[in-house]
């Protein structure tokens, strides 16, 4: 496997804009239709290079792949991470533990087909087998030991024909992947080699160091290649593309219901005929506001008719106005009538 800047022919601190125009450059050189004299050859070259760009063109799978790098060009390879005396190797791994860095390319695969070499076809082993793995080492730990224990379940990854529920069941479960792998193989050390209680007491606390350290390292790199599996898995483009149709018919009829009742009541204002009875309730309301307007327009009259005499110099303005204060305070109907 060659490094992915390698494949582009640019240096590790390359920006956007370099690496867009390294691809651009690669793609016209490589593709499949100006190389047909090495049509296989064009065709290897071609996917390595797009897959490059993807993922170096991707801010975040680039950062993971420069923290990665090593790995990921040793995938494949058993390698230890150390040696030790009395035939204890510390650091080795088990020879049955899945090297998930060689999945990190579009190498892997050729095609999206469900056979062994397809994308589908390989990535359904792939989990199948860390799935496998997961299992037996819940049956091993504590934890299946413990009372109402139930094992843990792992969706499978599915064919290409998979419904969208099963797809996102997928997803939704191994984003958030927990190992029950307890890592013994990642102790640097040999306990029971310590030649007293508190080097033996300093090799434990080494050794879960290194347990806790493997776990982490563990988590991230099954969870990166779930979402690097995501990114480039065309059922769930397939989905997502149906989801936002749907989406989109939805809303265009629940506009057209919400216009329809609208111009449904406009059209029931404009045939409203108020019933015969509101018509003369109305009617005979406004005639008993009209006698009682007589009313106390009479009763107004005669209270001038029999008020006395302005008080000595005052004014008559001033004393009608006056009057009409107290009408307004007194008798609302007869202030409006007075003042008509």
């Amino acid at each position: 496997m060659r490094c992915l800047y390698e494949v582009l022919g640019v240096d590790k601190t390359a920006d956007d804009d370099a690496i867009k125009k390294a691809y651009r450059k690669q793609a016209l050189v490589w593709h499949p239709d100006k190389n047909q004299h090495r049509l296989g050859e064009a065709d290897a070259v071609f996917k390595e290079i797009q897959n490059a760009y993807e993922v170096l063109s991707d801010k975040h799978e680039r950062a993971w792949y420069d923290s990665h790098r090593d790995q990921i060009l040793r995938s494949g390879e058993r390698h230890q991470a150390g040696g030790g005396p009395g035939g204890f190797t510390p650091g080795e791994r088990p020879e049955d533990e899945v090297d998930l860095f060689q999945y990190f390319s579009s190498s892997c695969y050729s095609g999206f087909g469900d056979g062994p070499k397809g994308f589908y076809g390989v990535y359904k082993d792939l989990f199948d087998a860390v799935a496998q793995q997961e299992s037996s080492a819940w049956e091993a730990s504590d934890a299946s030991g413990a009372k109402n224990a139930q094992p843990p379940v792992y969706p499978t990854f599915g064919t290409s024909e998979s419904p969208a529920a099963e797809v996102y069941a997928f997803y939704s479960s191994w984003s958030s992947f927990v190992t029950h792998k307890d890592f013994a193989w990642a102790d640097p050390y040999n306990p029971a080699a310590a030649p007293n209680r508190q080097v033996r007491r300093r090799m434990e606390e080494e050794n879960r160091k290194a347990r806790r350290t493997q776990r982490r390292e563990y988590l991230d790199n099954v969870r990166e290649l779930v979402a690097f599996v995501k990114k480039r898995d065309k059922r769930v483009a397939k989905f997502q593309a149906e989801e936002a149709v749907r989406r989109a018919e939805q809303q265009a009829a629940e506009a057209a219901r919400r216009q329809a009742e609208r111009e449904e009541r406009l059209r029931r204002a404009a045939e409203y005929e108020e019933p015969e009875w509101v018509r003369q309730s109305e009617a005979a309301a406004e005639n008993e506001e009209v006698m009682f307007g007589n009313s106390a327009l009479a009763a107004l009259t005669y209270q001038l008719a029999t008020w006395p005499p302005p008080p000595a110099g005052a004014v008559a303005a001033d004393f009608v106005a006056g009057f009409q204060l107290v009408l307004v305070a007194e008798q609302p109907t007869c202030a409006r009538f007075w003042r008509d």
